[in-house]
């Protein structure tokens, strides 16, 4: 039988009339006890007020400077400001008293912010752990921050004093937070009004006419109810308001069920040969015994892909006792169904494309017939099982880190359960990486497909291979399959392949997979997808034109999804939707102790991304750090042949920037010396400058190993080295990188204009 009891999801209960009337009561016996003390001790204190008030007075230009700094001093060391308001009024009225205590409290609750954000954070954590409204907060702020924390200031029954660090320790951004001050202002005046009414009613009780005093009497006992009345009202409104925000409903979609692609510890890798089994030996040992957790861990990394991985050894180095759970293989993607396998097979199928053109190219050996796809999938199994031991669990076991092979999920905002033992911690991070989804195509779910988790498991070369996503891992092994022999077709959605980046680089590579044989189809989609004999048909639309495309094997390389499911994150208390974990710039999630990093939480979705937030988050975790994720300098490359590498701006955004913010250099490859010896003169440099200086704000290398070639760019973007500098660079001779220092002499050159070659020529003739 369902509880139908009232809890604290249900929201508040409704105040009822009795309620009511019990408040209306108290709050005219307060009125009233407030007039009776001022009545009875009214000559007692009225000389004393009177001299303070003179003192006050002869403080002239300082005395509110005294009285701003006294109140953000007071905010800052806990003091409660109600005192400190009412004396507001008292001092300066309620004109002046408002508007000095506003910029009082605004100046010491921002301090105490920063306070709690960079300073006190760990002390602050722990008088708020467990603390259920704070949660509650925290998480809605996380959605829309600058609304809770106005509706916040908008409530007096908060504790400001403590308020003001907490949320110190949220999402919301320090300019809303001070933005969203001005919610004090009823809160600041009816104290105001309370000491202006004191200091009138203390004043009154001496001296005046009974006829002129009891007309005072009776309008300031009206402006008190009438100020009591308006600001219940306001909060009032502003309780509702608050709590519709903070109620604990979810802003992304329900979880989806597990996908058919998701890795189950108990999945085996294909094929079942000696290198696979090394591999499992390292990343999943079968006998492998989790340890008995402890007490409570430092650190609890869900997650041992690239990002967790190299958290918690950071971490564990540091001293820190760590925590790795991991339900699948260690190494995560990149070394078992990624960046690893991906790029063996991408050399194998350049060395016999490079053989078979070797003729036509260098006058070598003619070479034919198809590569040897099967010896070249064994080479990527062997290799990636010999540099598996560096991701293995016995090797973090060895540095002191508690591995955990298992399904782990949150239970509790502090709490990760792996298989029944409960690992406590002060810091977490979520590092469950990504996985290949697919595009909602009719017949697609019941058609056999591969995905990058499957496609490394081929043993034998598909005659004909199909590839639905013109995205770098389609692009990439469209071209590998096409030059070891397979017939590729690849369709793309898209004008052009690799929307992400320069259009000329793209049309560079779609030129590359045209000459190496694959059909591409751009501007088409896949409108159907069918079962056909011994492979799969495709419905292609392109324009008015349908066609049908058969293929043995089809890859669906149509985008990736994060791995958020069935992780607890509810519990946890963390917030999350379809693209991923919600976090902040420092990778902190909803959930102040847990972090964010890697795929699930990024949008960019590289292995050297997932790096740097892990050297980072580490950091902001333990560290009072503050490094930002906008912050990161990232380039990324697809390796295709040519390969395309891009750091910082591209080139669309340079266009929304227009010429007048953005000066672009371009330099051809076919004017460096190597690349015309090497044959490879189909790429080109291409740099985004500030306008006037010679600031990289984004850079397009395409070349055959532009990955290697771009790291230098990518240092001076990241520490402000202009491009001028490549030119006082000696590069050795002859070099593709070469094309960075022609770039920067020709920048050096566009800075000769007419009126410096008329100097130069003046200076000249001056030499004679």
């Amino acid at each position: 039988m369902p509880d139908t009891s009232p809890t604290a999801e249900s929201g508040p209960p409704t105040p009822t009339v009795a309620g009511r009337a019990v408040k209306i009561a108290l709050g005219l016996a307060v009125a009233a006890g407030l007039f009776a003390l001022v009545r009875w001790l009214g000559p007692t204190v009225a000389p004393h007020v009177s001299d303070f008030l003179a003192w006050v007075d002869s403080l002239g230009f300082w005395a509110p400077v005294v009285f701003i700094v006294g109140y953000a001093v007071a905010t800052i060391a806990f003091v409660p400001g109600s005192l400190l308001t009412m004396s507001g009024g008292v001092l300066f009225g309620l004109v002046g008293g408002t508007a000095y205590v506003f910029v009082g409290a605004s100046l010491g609750s921002g301090l105490a912010f920063l306070i709690s954000r960079y300073v006190a954070r760990g002390a602050i954590e722990k008088r708020l752990d467990g603390n259920e409204r704070f949660a509650l907060i925290d998480k809605a702020v996380g959605r829309q921050g600058l609304k809770i924390v106005f509706l916040l200031r908008l409530v007096p029954f908060f504790p400001f004093i403590w308020l003001n660090y907490g949320l110190g320790l949220t999402r919301v951004r320090f300019l809303h937070y001070l933005m969203a001050g001005v919610g004090m202002l009823p809160g600041t005046f009816l104290y105001v009004y309370y000491g202006k009414a004191i200091g009138s009613l203390a004043a009154l009780s001496q001296g005046q006419s009974a006829e002129r005093g009891a007309e005072q009497w009776v309008f300031l006992a009206l402006g008190l109810v009438a100020a009591v009345a308006v600001t219940t009202i306001i909060t009032r409104i502003a309780r509702r308001a608050l709590a519709d925000a903070t109620a604990d409903d979810r802003a992304a979609e329900p979880p989806a069920q597990r996908s058919a692609t998701m890795h189950d510890s108990k999945e085996p890798m294909a094929p079942d040969d000696e290198h696979v089994r090394e591999l499992i030996r390292h990343v999943h040992p079968p006998d492998w015994k989790n340890p008995e957790p402890a007490e409570r861990y430092h650190l609890v990394v869900v997650g041992a892909g690239t990002a967790g991985l190299v958290t918690a050894s950071i971490a564990a180095n540091l001293g820190a006792r760590v925590a790795l759970v991991e339900r699948h293989l260690m190494g995560g993607d990149c070394l078992n169904v990624g960046c690893v396998p991906s790029k063996g097979v991408i050399r194998a199928a350049r060395s016999w494309h490079a053989a078979r053109t070797s003729a036509e190219r260098f006058h070598g050996p003619s070479v034919s017939g198809d590569g040897d796809f099967a010896g070249a999938m064994e080479r990527m199994r062997r290799l990636r099982a010999k540099i598996s031991p560096i991701d293995g669990a016995a090797r973090f076991r060895d540095m002191g880190i508690d591995v955990f092979l298992g399904h782990g999920r949150f239970v509790a905002g502090d709490t990760v359960e792996v298989d029944g033992a409960r690992l406590r911690f002060k810091k977490a991070v979520i590092a469950t990486g990504g996985r290949a989804s697919a595009p909602p195509i009719p017949g697609l779910e019941e058609t056999p497909y591969l995905t990058n988790e499957t496609v490394f498991g081929l043993t034998e070369l598909p005659r004909r291979f199909g590839v639905i996503g013109g995205g770098p891992i389609g692009c990439e092994l469209a071209q590998s399959f096409a030059r070891l022999g397979s017939e590729v077709v690849l369709v793309q959605n898209g004008e052009h392949l690799l929307p992400k980046e320069d259009v000329d680089a793209a049309r560079a590579v779609e030129g590359s997979l045209r000459s190496d044989g694959v059909d591409l189809h751009l501007g088409a989609n896949v409108v159907a997808v069918k079962s056909a004999a011994g492979g799969v048909t495709l419905v292609v639309e392109q324009g008015s034109r349908r066609s049908e495309r058969t293929v043995d094997r089809l890859l669906v390389a149509a985008g990736r999804r994060p791995n958020v499911e069935d992780l607890g994150l509810e519990a946890a208390g963390v917030e999350y939707h379809r693209r991923g974990i919600e976090v902040d710039r420092a990778m902190r999630t909803s959930n102040s102790r847990i972090f964010a990093i890697g795929d699930v939480a990024s949008a960019l979705q590289f292995t050297h991304l997932a790096d740097a937030q892990a050297r980072m988050v580490v950091r902001n975790a333990f560290f009072f750090g503050r490094g930002r994720a906008s912050d990161l300098v990232v380039p990324w490359c697809t390796y295709t042949s040519p390969e395309v590498a891009h750091v910082g701006m591209t080139a669309a955004e340079a266009a929304e920037r227009g010429p007048l913010k953005v000066e672009t250099i371009t330099l051809p490859l076919d004017d460096v010396d190597r690349a015309l010896l090497d044959g490879e003169t189909e790429g080109f440099f291409r740099v985004h400058l500030a306008k006037g200086s010679d600031r990289i704000l984004g850079a397009t290398l395409v070349a055959e190993h532009a990955g290697e070639m771009l790291a230098p760019v990518t240092l001076a973007a990241t520490h402000g080295l202009g491009l001028a500098k490549f030119s006082s660079t000696i590069f050795p001779y002859p070099t593709q990188a070469e094309v960075l220092r022609k770039a920067g002499d020709l920048y050096n050159r566009q800075r000769l204009t007419p009126a410096v070659s008329k100097f130069f020529a003046a200076w000249f003739r001056l030499l004679g």
